[in-house]
């Protein structure tokens, strides 16, 4: 384990004090490699050197305090140096100035109408990738900085260098130029690295606040000063070292700012310019938060909306004092997890320590050898490639492996900006494949010569090719159910393939049945079915009751359902309730006539027996629904399979079931008249038929053992009808209309 890896305690000390011992010592390792990648970034610019240190000051002082991301670091970003180039070329560098002062403006205004919520749609592919690519172009980069080559300057993430060699030509070619001194001081500083963060020194209390980054820094100094003494052949030379600009005093720094040139605010040019800087440094900085975030130990989330707003104040800010427009980078954001820092607080803290090393510790600072840096990151790049990584992505399958690999490969062999948007794009083709052969925007059932397509909530174009395949492949002379309940938003395309496979169907003699299907757009919410009242309920005849019957049970059998709220139900019913129907059904587990009939809390009366026979409480039960409850309706529901007319037909005796069993045997008798053979239990056909005969009797029975229902019935105030449940179908057929 190296101090990059020191992320294992996962309760964040409370208290500014408690933090700072973390937070110091990462902001000093931070600004330590802040400054060869500004200067780098300048340079490849075609800026002053001074601006890429100007905008690693304000990342610090200004961006960080206003920022809500606890350890994101900003500057200089990479990815902006060829646009930024162009730009100074056609502008000057004060026209440009004035480009970073609009963009920063445009960043402010984006945050304020919320546009930062985009981040949390880039996919964990590309994000993984970018951090992935990013260390492996560390590692090709920082080697032969390590081995003493410096002509590429630091902080050049493009593969084509400007030195006319690419990053895999230029391990070729630094083998004329090695350097024994930055050999020696890489090693030294590497092997310093590994060690520092052994179990032994971390015992060590000094260790908290004397990391291994600052040791490094110091043995690289004093290495280089004992061959300048002693062996002057091998020492480095200044190109080999830090290279800031030296100020005699603070007024030297404020002399050499320059300012933006208001006076080309009336060129059209300069607006459209500052609109692509504003986009492109939102994009980079939204990409690196969501990095960011997933390397940070605690897994807190930055808002990304407020991190727009502080990016484009520290830009506005960068392009009025001279500076080079910023983002979040992802390479000392890295730099400062992995160096243990807990809270915001290191990043003001480097800002500060640039400033002041700036304007006080120029000399010293130009003693740092580029090979100690290039150790440094050397680990950082290992470490953000860990091998672990690629695993990972491969498990969680090729949708997402291909725009990870792309993403590595078009960062390794482009630049930042084209390597991003290489891997967005094969991100987005890995989701129109996905989509088109998933589906996941539906649940399509099939039953039988029954297809069941039950869309989502929300079904874009984007579903439209899955569609059309979908209803292509339906076969003829089925029956297919398109339920849009749950649907909030469909789109107009998904709507017309929708209403064309109307005409289609019907010419496949394909039964076809539309649930909800409201328009398109933005859908209206469906209002909840709710329980009968008094004036519904009395406003209904029992032939209405039973078409509300038959309804309800075709909704079951293509699995559809009314859109219920149960506890509005529950409230609705709290007081009263008035039922439209009695149903006695078999006590059977597959026959809960609620379901069967699609019927709600307070819709109807369930009354359960083995065998749906009637006896005197079942009567005094229907009597009580009908007389004082008001329900329209009587039905006698029995079922395919029944076990209790099985056991009728085995004449079963059992105590108390055998009593029970006694009041289906006229069924039973009934059925051996009419067929001439006695009925056994293993006739299936004849057992249903007294399945049928017992609903018969039992709703003939109903009306002669009960005047008031049959004085009811008689009046036309109230029906009785039988049904017959299927249980390998789930429809009721009924043996009576009204």
């Amino acid at each position: 384990m190296t101090e990059f890896e020191n992320t294992h305690q996962y309760t964040l000390p409370s208290g500014l004090l408690a933090n700072l011992k973390f937070d110091i010592p990462a902001g000093i390792a931070v600004f330590l490699i802040s400054i060869p990648l500004s200067l780098g970034i300048a340079l490849a610019s075609g800026a002053p050197l001074l601006s890429g240190l100007i905008t690693g000051i304000i990342s610090g002082i200004v961006v960080a305090p206003l920022s809500q991301s606890a350890l994101g670091i900003s500057g200089t970003a990479a990815g902006l140096s060829t646009l930024a180039l162009s730009m100074i070329q056609e502008f000057s560098f004060s026209g440009f100035l004035l480009i970073v002062v609009l963009a920063g403006l445009i960043q402010i205004v984006m945050g304020l109408i919320h546009a930062g919520v985009i981040a949390y749609y880039f996919p964990s592919s590309v994000v993984n990738g970018m951090l992935a690519g990013i260390g492996i172009i560390l590692v090709l980069k920082q080697i032969p900085h390590a081995l003493g080559y410096d002509r590429d300057y630091e902080g050049d993430f493009g593969f084509m260098q400007p030195d006319n060699y690419s990053s895999l030509t230029e391990l070729a070619n630094m083998l004329d130029f090695v350097s024994p001194g930055a050999i020696l001081i890489s090693l030294v500083s590497l092997i310093i690295l590994l060690v520092w963060e052994r179990p032994f020194i971390k015992k060590l209390g000094a260790s908290q606040f004397f990391k291994g980054i600052l040791l490094v820094v110091m043995a690289g100094i004093l290495i280089n000063h004992f061959l300048q003494q002693f062996y002057p052949d091998f020492a480095l030379k200044q190109t080999h070292l830090v290279n800031l600009p030296e100020m005699l005093s603070p007024a030297d720094l404020f002399s050499q700012i320059q300012l933006p040139d208001f006076a080309q605010l009336t060129n059209p040019a300069i607006y459209m310019s500052a609109l692509t800087l504003a986009i492109v440094a939102s994009l980079q900085t939204l990409l690196t938060v969501e990095a960011v975030d997933s390397l940070d130990p605690y897994k807190r989330v930055t808002p990304t909306s407020r991190e727009l707003i502080a990016q484009g104040i520290g830009n506005t800010c960068c392009g009025l004092v001279g500076g080079l427009p910023l983002t979040q980078v992802i390479v000392r954001s890295s730099i400062n997890i992995q160096s243990g820092a807990k809270t915001k607080n290191s990043a003001v803290f480097q800002g500060i320590s640039l400033l002041l090393a700036v304007i006080f510790i120029p000399t010293l600072l130009n003693q740092i050898p580029l090979a100690s840096l290039a150790a440094i990151l050397l680990i950082v790049g290992e470490r953000l490639a860990n091998p672990t990584i690629f695993k990972n992505m491969y498990k969680s399958g090729m949708y997402h492996f291909i725009p990870f690999l792309a993403t590595i490969l078009g960062l390794i062999f482009t630049n930042m900006l084209i390597g991003l948007a290489i891997g967005l794009s094969a991100a987005l083709f890995s989701i129109l494949l996905e989509n088109y052969k998933t589906g996941f925007y539906f649940n399509e059932l099939h039953w039988g010569n029954k297809t069941i397509i039950r869309l989502s909530e929300h079904v874009s174009f984007l579903n439209k090719a899955n569609i059309l395949r979908t209803l292509r492949h339906l076969p003829d002379n089925s029956e297919v159910v398109i339920d849009a309940t749950r649907s909030k938003y469909i789109d107009y395309d998904v709507y017309q393939i929708i209403e064309n496979f109307k005409v289609k169907a019907d010419r496949r003699n394909i039964k076809l049945t539309i649930e909800n299907l409201r328009g398109y757009g933005p859908l209206p919410p469906l209002s909840n079915a709710r329980p009968p009242t008094y004036d519904t309920q009395k406003a209904l005849k029992p032939a209405d009751v039973l078409d509300l019957l038959k309804e309800g049970n075709a909704r079951f059998i293509n699995a559809l359902e009314s859109n219920r709220n149960l506890l509005e139900q529950v409230n609705d019913t709290r007081k009263d309730q008035f039922p439209i129907a009695i149903i006695l059904s078999c006590m059977d587990s597959r026959t809960s006539v609620e379901l069967i009939f699609d019927q709600g809390l307070g819709d109807i009366f369930s009354t359960r027996v083995a065998g749906n026979i009637v006896n005197n409480d079942i009567l005094g039960s229907m009597e009580y629904a009908c007389k004082v409850a008001g329900s329209k309706l009587i039905v006698v529901l029995g079922h395919s399979h029944c076990g209790a007319i099985k056991g009728a037909c085995a004449h079963v005796e059992l105590d108390h079931l055998t009593g029970l069993l006694d009041k289906i045997q006229p069924a039973v008798h009934a059925v051996s008249i009419e067929e001439s053979k006695i009925v056994t239990a293993e006739d299936k056909k004849l057992v249903q038929k007294v399945a049928d005969k017992n609903v018969q009797l039992t709703v003939q029975q109903i009306r002669e053992k009960s005047h008031l229902l049959a004085e009811l019935a008689d009046s036309g105030e109230i029906a009785i009808v039988g049904g017959m449940y299927d249980i390998e179908t789930g429809k009721v057929q009924f043996f009576d209309e009204v």
